[in-house]
């Protein structure tokens, strides 16, 4: 049964990390043209912990013209300090220049290929560990 179950989770962490690379590369590549943002607000979330601690992550809210329309988006990174976020602040946003609701900001870029790659390599290992056991 063990076998099946890291068999399963194998394919799982593989499949979710082609899904995260292929998707992050091809939004680098759509993704061309940088602006500058306006930070407009911050969206707070709320995690617990398995000790029922409490963490609150900051996320900036922020809008961007393109050609005189006004888009508006939320940002791929958060915060764990409120201060960092700075109301009327500057963010930087790539887009497609083709279709400017298509964004990233830091953290959602180049990291999302990464992290693709990250899952595909402990799927491998996953697969690997029925071997060895």
């Amino acid at each position: 049964m063990k076998i099946i179950g890291s068999i399963v989770l194998g394919i799982g962490l593989i499949a979710l990390g082609a899904a995260l690379f292929t998707s992050g590369r091809k939004r680098v590549k759509r993704c061309t043209t940088q602006t500058v943002g306006r930070i407009t607000g911050v969206r707070e979330s709320e995690d617990r912990d398995s000790d029922g601690d409490v963490t609150t992550d900051y996320t900036p809210e922020f809008e961007f013209v393109v050609n005189g329309q006004v888009y508006h988006g939320t940002a791929n990174i958060s915060y764990n300090r409120r201060r960092k976020v700075k109301i009327g602040g500057s963010i930087n946003v790539f887009y497609d220049p083709e279709d400017p609701r298509e964004y990233y900001t830091r953290g959602g870029g180049k990291s999302q290929p990464v992290m693709g790659v990250v899952f595909i390599i402990l799927g491998v290992l996953t697969f690997l560990s029925i071997f060895k056991g």
